[in-house]
């Protein structure tokens, strides 16, 4: 369905936002699992990606700073020619 599709998925490597890229990958596309402190986090929803038969890489930039955001998005274009479906997902905490 998604074959030859690229997507960012942001907030990808835990919770919703990496299910959402599992999900993504499962039907074809290629997926950037966006991460800012959770390296370990987003390379595992990689492997488990890949273990799947999917494609997928971990990038790092904080989605909260504009133009590190612009920079990498330019990189990623660049390397993969194509930016398909872009899935902004954060993930808050409520403290009492």
């Amino acid at each position: 369905m998604l074959t030859g599709k690229n997507a960012i998925v942001t907030g990808a490597s835990r919770g919703i936002g990496a299910q959402i890229a599992k999900t993504l990958a499962k039907n074809g596309a290629f997926v950037i699992v966006n991460y800012n402190g959770s390296k370990d986090k987003a390379e595992e929803v990689v492997a488990q990606i890949k273990a799947e038969g999917g494609d997928a890489v971990a990038v790092k930039f904080s989605v909260a700073d504009f133009e590190e955001s612009q920079e990498a998005v330019t990189a990623l274009i660049k390397e993969y020619k194509h930016i398909d479906i872009c899935i902004f997902f954060t993930q808050w905490s409520i403290f009492a």
